[in-house]
């Protein structure tokens, strides 16, 4: 990042919201809330904790039988991977002439472990190679073709993105009974159910983790003319390791070739298209309402996601406080006890031209980010190889 960028940022000191003292504040300290209670926000709320999930449990009212969830007749299924496509399973574990669905042969279903509007996840063990695997069935069937193709463009943009260690890894999509299945790479919880559990998973330290390796996953995503157009911590999932792992593409875009020339000389992108959805209103970055799409907004996006990481804070969904945040003013009550490094992070993603902030490339590269990152990456090598170590030791033992 240029040095005369950096300093017209600097020069520029941010107004105090003098409104936070005149009316009533729509930023809030978050009110703690038992991990994966029923009355979470979250779109993923299962009914016990996902770290219980991993072991085996009793039928509970939180997981719908295979009756009601799988049909039990034969029922035509479609390949939409290419991995399936190229390399369907053997006769040995799917057999279409069988009652059982495609998901019931192919997976032992080992119950829910998310719920929502999008549709739900179970985590499963595949009878392909025995691993566990998390697959996310719609909830509704498919109402007619532009609903199907919009559903089946998810896991298509999905498939798509080459394999990231930041980036939820996919395995496999199919289309059945109405119904699209992606089969994805297994973590343990979503970063809000993860924030929401307990304090110390927020504040400042946790925050720049946080940011380090979700910035590495959107440059990926960005650099290969992507844009994902919904980031936000419950669409950002944690592994064992305690790796984070950007998901839920259902709202990725694909960037024209001309705006990722713009992205490299300007720093700024623009697509017009009436289909295109925004994400949760919380998150949105303020050009999405003028109907500007890119790569900036998904920097916006992060923004406001570490800013409610760092200070523990609700994020206003609308009024004042909204659009006081899209121009640039920060809650400062909050932020005033964030150190410099912080403020001066949340000030460039938060910029509310696009043209105007930063990149990903670009906050990376700043030597604070540049640190921290380094010491994250040591510490997930420590940690990984750990884990890799001691499941040898459980496989050599059984």
């Amino acid at each position: 990042m240029s040095s005369s960028y950096q300093t017209s940022v600097v020069r520029t000191p941010l107004p105090l919201p003098t409104h936070y003292s005149h009316a009533q504040q729509s930023f809030s300290l978050k009110k703690r809330r038992p991990p994966f209670s029923s009355s979470s926000s979250s779109s993923l709320s299962p009914s016990r904790p996902l770290s219980h999930s991993l072991l085996l449990q009793p039928p509970s009212k939180g997981c719908p039988p295979l009756s009601r969830v799988f049909l039990h007749h034969p029922t035509p299924w479609t390949p939409l991977s290419r991995s399936l496509i190229e390399s369907p399973p053997p006769r040995s574990v799917y057999d279409p002439s069988r009652l059982q669905s495609f998901f019931s042969q192919c997976f032992t279903n080992l119950g829910l472990i998310g719920r929502g509007s999008f549709g739900e996840v179970f985590k499963v063990v595949s009878l392909l190679d025995g691993c566990q695997y998390a697959v996310k069935r719609s909830v509704q069937r498919f109402r007619g073709e532009v609903e199907r193709a919009k559903s089946i463009t998810e896991a298509w943009n999905h498939e798509r993105l080459l394999p990231h260690p930041y980036v939820l890894g996919f395995i496999a999509a199919w289309e059945e009974a109405g119904h699209l299945y992606i089969q994805t790479e297994l973590c343990c919880t979503s970063l809000q159910l993860y924030a929401e559990e307990t304090s110390f998973h927020t504040g400042e330290t946790s925050a720049w983790t946080y940011l380090c390796d979700i910035l590495s996953a959107l440059d990926h995503l960005h650099a290969h003319g992507f844009a994902h157009m919904d980031i936000k911590p419950a669409n950002i999932f944690i592994t064992k390791s305690g790796r984070l792992k950007l998901g839920d593409f259902g709202l990725l875009i694909k960037l024209p070739r001309d705006v990722l020339k713009q992205v490299i000389e300007e720093k700024r992108e623009m697509k017009m298209d009436d289909d295109l959805q925004e994400g949760d209103p919380r998150y949105m970055a303020p050009e999405l309402l003028r109907g500007e799409y890119g790569t900036a907004a998904d920097i916006f996006s992060l923004g406001v996601s570490i800013l409610e990481l760092a200070c523990n804070i609700e994020v206003p969904k609308g009024e004042d406080d909204w659009q006081q945040l899209r121009k640039g003013h920060l809650p400062a009550e909050f932020t005033n006890g964030l150190s410099k490094d912080m403020q001066y992070m949340l000030q460039l993603m938060l910029t509310p031209e696009p043209c105007k902030r930063a990149t990903a490339q670009q906050l990376l590269s700043l030597p604070t980010v540049c640190k921290r990152k380094w010491r994250r990456q040591i510490s997930l090598c420590i940690i990984e190889s750990f884990l890799s170590l001691f499941h040898w030791c459980q496989v050599s033992i059984t």
